[in-house]
This record gives C-alpha cells, sequence and structure tokens, in this order.
C-alpha cells in the first residue's frame, strides 16, 4: 500500500472517530437537558391513563424492552392485581431523580384517602425520542401520618 492510501485511509478514520464523538457529545447535551419535571411528566400520564381505565395509553407509555417480555393483556392484569394502590391513590408526589446515562430512577409518592403512603421506585430509560417506563417496584406501605420529606410552610 501506497503513502497516498495510507494518509487517506488514515484521514477516512480519523473522520469517523471524530463524527462518533460528536454524536455522542451531542447526545449527552440532549440527555443532560432532561428536567426532573419531564420525567416526573411520564409517570403521571401513565397514571392518568390507569386511572381513565384506558390500559392500552398507560401501555405505550412502557418501554421497549417492558413490551417485549409482557403484551398489553398480561400488563393490564400485573396492575390490576398487583398495583391498584397506585391506580386508587388521591394525591400523588414526587421525590429524588437519580440519572446515569440514559436511565433514571424516581421516587414516587402515592397517598390514599386515608392518608396512608405507598412508596415506589420508578425505573425510567431514554429511547431517544422520548422517556418510557421499565419498570416500577413497590415499596412497603408507610401508615397514615408518615411526613414525607421537604419543607411545609
Amino acid at each position: 500500500m501506497n503513502q497516498r492510501c495510507k494518509i487517506g485511509l488514515l484521514l477516512f478514520m480519523l473522520s469517523v472517530c471524530g463524527s462518533a464523538a460528536l454524536t455522542l457529545h451531542l447526545y449527552q447535551i440532549h440527555a443532560d437537558r432532561t428536567r426532573p419535571a419531564d420525567l416526573y411528566e411520564v409517570v403521571y400520564k401513565q397514571r392518568t391513563a390507569f386511572r381513565a381505565d384506558d390500559y392500552p395509553a398507560a401501555y405505550r407509555h412502557a418501554s421497549a424492552d417492558f413490551q417485549q417480555k409482557f403484551n398489553v393483556e398480561q400488563f393490564t392484569e400485573m396492575v390490576r392485581s398487583d398495583y391498584l394502590g397506585m391506580v386508587r391513590a388521591v394525591r400523588v408526589e414526587f421525590g429524588a431523580v437519580e440519572r446515569q446515562g440514559r436511565r433514571a430512577l424516581i421516587q414516587v409518592f402515592f397517598i390514599d384517602a386515608r392518608g396512608q403512603v405507598l412508596p415506589c421506585v420508578y425505573s425510567l430509560v431514554d429511547e431517544g425520542e422520548s422517556w418510557k417506563i421499565d419498570g416500577a417496584r413497590l415499596l412497603r406501605r408507610w401508615p397514615a401520618g408518615t411526613r414525607l420529606g421537604g419543607l411545609q410552610s
């Protein structure tokens, strides 16, 4: 291989690497612009669909990976049997958000009519155009009157 071919190949490889680095940088800038409120909105929209008994709409907020594991009928049955407390909650409060690249964890507190708190940790994934829910883990219910963290006036 002559010197011109080597230089051309080297420049081509450098341009490919430079393009990849620029694309990654732009993606990270986009990911860093996500506000916690944007993530809360995804959870809130799914809960609104649950309360309207619109499980197909709620299912659309689930990640592609989740949808590969469960179809809409299985999803509906799971919510009705295991997550009814969060559907029936009269109030929702959002807590801390922890982001790691394309993934995020959100604390969500579902409060029922008696004042009991059902804490939950949502896992979300950035699928490019939007954030999707990848899972939700319910924690042990807190008794009525338990004070959530933060400031009260």
